[in-house]
């Protein structure tokens, strides 16, 4: 280090210029978890550090762990953790800090999102020393899609760490998603295993434009490509943080990628000896849960186990839900300079959930008991059994340039039992809901990929660069079968069988020149997709046995993105961006003449512009505006899937959380937050109809109707408490204003469900149209954790006024839950 000027470390506030430093940063017990031990790298030049001290009790403290051979090493010095977290509790700030230290920080602008990336550099890496062959311990990779540096992100972002779940004491996902803005979730199941998650106005049916993963892998899906339908999310009883990414940021990912990702990290492996914890929770409706977890491990490498089992009522009466998820990771340090990781994890569910809603006159006479037949509703069901697998070696191959390669697969089976269809008869030319036709319909799902990331730092034109190299290969298959008959018993007739056959090479280039305070990321993906369907139907009904019809697509696509950030002030900083957004078309067909109908991809062009700030004393703030135009946009309805034109997405977005009881000088902690999108257009930019629903009357549209599913204000508004003790509570406010079902914006329904007689439409069938009315939720928590206490105790409430509403009508009238109150204990060990 002789002659060599000293670097200044960056940090979220002040700037200051200090000798280079290896710390390891620990944390004092936390509801009985055994304290989690992160490695902290020496930041890039020229940016801010943490002032201040800890308040007083506060059991953080940094250790020295440098040798002898690198200077500045010093010990008993504190830092406050919460600088651009401001307005966190001590334990957010401390983990969301935390977070963004334990990714490398060589390569800020580095997106890790698909698990590959998690850079981890010993000090001496750090201090752009060579690999040695001295002991380092393994380091847990990080699994974020979020770069090292936060304040060189040229989009939004938002993050739900581990200590703000465990606070909010969610029943299932939907309450969690629904804290972060620019979301939209429509809850249709009791247990939020089905998802519905919406982004910026974009349909929220089963996530198909959410690109959703897990620890970086795109495994959450059936199959990303071919059916990007999401019917399960990882237990949040896995989860370490959730992290949701929108704007030009994106450009590393796909394959969905118009609105924006989100990625649920799961927990590390433990590196410090045994650990584990049991959880148990009941509450109403019949719920039972439990959730085992042990791990083990060492500096070399480590394993560890969760399991999971839920079940208990649903919604409606006949709506039995029963899940298990069991998962297993381990690490292993090879050398100084290779990491092998790996995870396998197996979903089992067996519940009577089923997709039919309810005619109007079905909903008014007992919304929670079913149908006018219950005897039919108990036995409709739904089964899945779902195993992935991800694997992931990490190579230094020298001080700057890092090679990773990751391989992910996924095998699923599942079935449903329908005793009504919502679909489009050709025939009839119309839309019904009455009973009829009874359907099984077994679909089997299988993909898997590989992909090779190489990240470089090096200063080409004379700036500080970042870049990222990579490719991945992907495959799926698909096989959707459809049975039919007159009654579940005589369900055995073969209908309709759909195949497909997904081949996908992704290529992507992306680098972050820092010059001063600011940032330019230039990126760009190219999507290869080649897809082969076959439709059959039967002659006979005793097999698949005729081709109906073949169809072979390809599409390269090329989506540029381009992104910038300023820092010239000290915790702010303003970022915007453009990039071209990627969604491939379904395997689904237009039923007409059993002909399979080439629907083209969707792509979009998304412009934003933001700030984020943790000027505020005691608080942080996030604003951003954005416009997202969609040329061929896809609208389904009735089971028919059609490019219907142009679509124009603009909205605001703003998030924030302010500590009052810092300041103004409380001992106790008192927090108010806010997420709040206003989706101020959402509109069809052309006219048209939806396939035959337009001969109903209730499919055709006009340039300016709104989008369904996309109400113009969500609102998230909380109020918490913290105190030294462990005791924690919270009341919050959901709102959610009125929404569409339909393209053609009916708005002659009532918010019974009933609506008016136009064209021919009768009551039965009015359940699949019209609007949502908007919705106010209110929901409450309290939790205890004991200081030097091994167990934990929570209490959560959710729609606390037992508001009757309806979530959705995409397969007529769904009743949304009731009040629902939980409780529980959680030991750890």
């Amino acid at each position: 280090m002789s002659g060599l000027k000293p670097p200044t470390y960056k940090y979220p506030v002040g700037r200051y210029s200090k000798s280079p430093t290896c710390v390891r940063i620990s944390t004092g017990p936390m509801s009985g978890l055994k304290p989690p031990t992160y490695r902290i790298h020496p930041p890039q030049l020229g940016a801010s550090a943490p002032t201040g001290l800890p308040p007083a009790g506060d059991a953080r403290e940094i250790f020295p762990t440098c040798s002898g051979e690198f200077p500045g090493c010093f010990a008993g010095q504190v830092a406050k953790l919460h600088a651009s977290q401001r307005g966190q509790s001590q334990r957010e700030a401390f983990e969301t800090h935390s977070m963004k230290k334990t990714m490398s920080t060589r390569h800020p602008h580095t997106l890790v999102a698909t698990a590959v990336l998690s850079l981890f550099a010993t000090c001496a890496a750090a201090q752009n020393a060579a690999p040695t062959n001295s002991t380092s311990e393994v380091v847990v990779k990080s699994t974020s899609i979020l770069p090292s540096s936060i304040e060189n992100l040229p989009g939004s972002y938002s993050v739900l760490t581990q200590a703000q779940i465990e606070a909010r004491a969610p029943f299932s996902i939907v309450e969690t998603i629904r804290e972060i803005p620019g979301l939209h979730v429509v809850a249709e199941d009791v247990a939020g295993t089905h998802l519905n998650i919406g982004m910026r106005g974009l349909n929220p049916r089963r996530s198909s434009r959410t690109l959703l993963l897990e620890d970086g892998a795109p495994t959450v899906f059936f199959a990303p490509y071919a059916d990007p339908s999401s019917h399960y999310s990882t237990p949040l009883e896995r989860v370490e943080r959730v992290e949701v990414l929108k704007g030009s940021g994106q450009v590393l990912f796909g394959p969905q990628t118009m609105g924006g990702m989100i990625n649920f990290v799961t927990r590390p492996v433990p590196t410090q000896g045994a650990t584990g914890s049991v959880k148990v929770t009941a509450g109403q409706q019949a719920y039972q849960g439990a959730h085992f977890n042990l791990g083990t491990g060492t500096e070399n490498g480590g394993v560890m186990l969760d399991v999971l089992k839920k079940r208990g009522d649903g919604i409606r009466a006949e709506h039995h839900f029963d899940v298990q998820d069991v998962a297993l990771k381990a690490q292993f340090k090879i050398n100084n300079e290779q990491r092998l990781s790996g995870k396998f994890s197996a979903f089992k569910e067996n519940s009577l959930f089923s997709e039919t809603g309810l005619t109007a006159a079905e909903y008014m006479a007992s919304r929670y008991k079913g149908s006018f037949d219950q005897a039919e509703d108990a036995m409709e069901r739904f089964t899945m059994d779902r195993q992935t697998a991800q694997l992931v070696h990490e190579w230094d191959l020298n001080k700057n340039t890092k090679l990773s390669t990751q391989f992910y697969y996924s095998k699923t089976d599942r079935q449903s039992h329908r005793s009504r269809e919502f679909e489009y008869d050709d025939v009839d030319n119309a839309f019904g809901m009455g009973r009829g036709e009874y359907a099984i319909r077994p679909r089997q799902y299988e993909f898997f990929g590989i992909e090779p990331k190489l990240e470089i730092k090096h200063n080409a034109f004379g700036l500080k660069n970042q870049t990222i190299l990579g490719f991945r290969y992907h495959s799926e298959n698909v096989d959707r079968k459809k049975l039919v008959g007159d009654s579940f018993n005589e369900v055995n007739a073969a209908d309709e069988r759909l195949t497909a056959k997904i081949k996908a090479i992704s290529y992507y280039a992306q680098s972050t020149f820092i010059a001063g305070d600011w940032t330019i990321t230039p990126g760009l993906r190219l999507e290869d997709v080649t897809s082969r369907k076959n439709l059959y139907s039967s002659a006979t009904g005793a097999a698949f046995d005729t081709l109906e019809s073949s169809l072979t697509t390809s599409k390269l696509q090329a989506l540029p993105g381009l992104g910038w950030t300023w820092n010239g002030l000290n915790g702010t900083t303003v970022f915007g961006g453009i990039h071209r957004g990627f969604a491939p078309p379904r395997p689904d067909r237009d039923i007409d003449n059993n002909t399979l109908q080439k629907v083209t991809p969707e792509l979009s062009t998304t412009t934003e512009l933001g700030v984020r700030t943790g000027l505020l004393k005691s608080g942080h703030l996030e604003a951003t505006v954005f416009n997202m135009d969609i040329s061929d946009i896809v609208v389904q309805s009735g089971g028919i899937f059609r490019n219907e034109g142009r679509a124009q997405h603009t909205g605001f977005e703003l998030s924030g959380k302010l500590n009052l009881g810092e300041l103004t000088g409380q001992k106790n902690h008192y927090f108010a937050s806010l997420a709040y999108t206003h989706l101020m257009t959402a509109k069809f930019k052309d006219s048209g109809q939806v396939g035959g629903e337009g001969e109903d009357g209730y499919g055709a549209y006009q340039a300016g109707n709104r989008l369904p599913y996309a109400p113009k204000h969500a609102l998230a508004m909380n109020l918490s408490y913290e105190g030294p003790q462990g005791l924690q509570a919270r009341v919050g406010v959901t709102y959610i204003s009125r929404q569409f079902a339909n393209t053609d914006n009916y708005r002659g329904t009532s918010a019974e469900g009933y609506c008016a007689d136009v064209d021919g439409a009768s009551q039965a069938d009015c359940g699949l149209f019209g609007e949502i009315p908007y919705l106010t939720l209110y929901n409450a928590s309290i939790s205890y954790a004991p200081k030097g206490q091994k167990v934990s105790y929570f209490l959560s409430g959710e729609n606390l006024a037992n508001k009757k509403y309806f979530a959705s009508r995409a397969n007529g009238l769904q009743a949304g839950r009731g009040r629902m109150v939980v409780a529980g204990l959680r030991y750890a060990f």
